[in-house]
């Protein structure tokens, strides 16, 4: 169960680092840029989330 936790905390994170980003910091960023970016970091964290259920089990 730690596992599942652990993933969500991640998502969280990557996705509130994301947002603060894109929104808060009001640059003018064109549309294209900002998917591409919010696709690269919930990749990024995916990738993270699963591999951190291999690290775990061994």
């Amino acid at each position: 169960m730690a596992n599942w936790w652990l993933a969500l905390i991640i998502m969280v994170v990557l996705n509130g680092i994301l947002v603060w980003t894109l929104f808060v910091e009001g640059e003018s960023t064109s549309r294209r840029a900002k998917k591409w970016f919010f696709i690269i970091v919930n990749a990024i964290g995916l990738i993270l989330s699963v591999s951190q259920f291999f690290w775990m089990e061994f």
